[in-house]
């Protein structure tokens, strides 16, 4: 990822260094030109830190369909610092033949206490030398999202009415915009070819 980053920004420079050369040997006025300047660097910065700041930081897109649960970790919501919560899975895709592919991957899915209590499982099975299968499906849409009030801990004490009203779990992640049904069991073992 370091490499992409370095290639992005590279590719910035050379094109803000083209258009910088073009608009100064241009007829245009002199104001259109640091427009020109202007716009262009900001876009080299924001295109610079936007691209960092995806580096080491779990993705939040559609899970793979079948994966090995590496890790996992749970955190609870927190009304008091507007955190809806999130569980964090390290999961490493694997074929048909239940081989793993490619590298493994960090994901942020938005808290729900049937999850949590999926995740937790999983992850004991995993410190008990188990290790776990996991398959994502999509959710059908027509579904309502698993309420908002199960994104609190049972123990909280805490009702829908004590969230506060600034508390927007949308924008903190509770609901996303695509929801999958993910479901832990054992890991078979992988299946090799026969010997001859």
């Amino acid at each position: 990822m370091t490499a992409t980053l370095l290639a992005i920004s590279a590719a910035y420079v050379v094109l803000s260094v083209l258009l910088l050369w073009a608009s100064l040997t241009s007829p245009l006025r002199w104001w259109l030109k640091a427009v020109a300047i202007v716009v262009a660097s900001l876009f080299f910065v924001e295109a610079f830190f936007s691209t960092k700041s995806l580096l080491g930081w779990p993705g939040t897109g559609r899970l793979p369909g079948r994966f090995q649960l590496l890790w996992t970790r749970v955190v609870e919501p927190d009304p008091k610092i507007h955190d809806a919560g999130s569980i964090f899975l390290w999961v490493e895709e694997v074929d048909e033949n239940n081989v793993p592919l490619g590298t493994p991957r960090s994901f942020r899915l938005a808290y729900t206490k049937p999850m949590a209590d999926k995740t937790l499982k999983a992850r004991d099975e995993i410190m008990s030398g188990n290790p776990q299968e996991g398959t994502a499906e999509d959710m059908d849409e027509s579904q309502p999202p698993q309420g908002t009030t199960s994104n609190l801990p049972e123990n909280s004490n805490l009702s829908q009415t004590a969230i506060p009203n600034n508390l927007d779990l949308t924008k903190l992640g509770a609901l996303p915009e695509h929801m999958q049904n993910v479901v832990f069991n054992p890991m078979p073992r992988p299946l090799l070819p026969p010997k001859p």
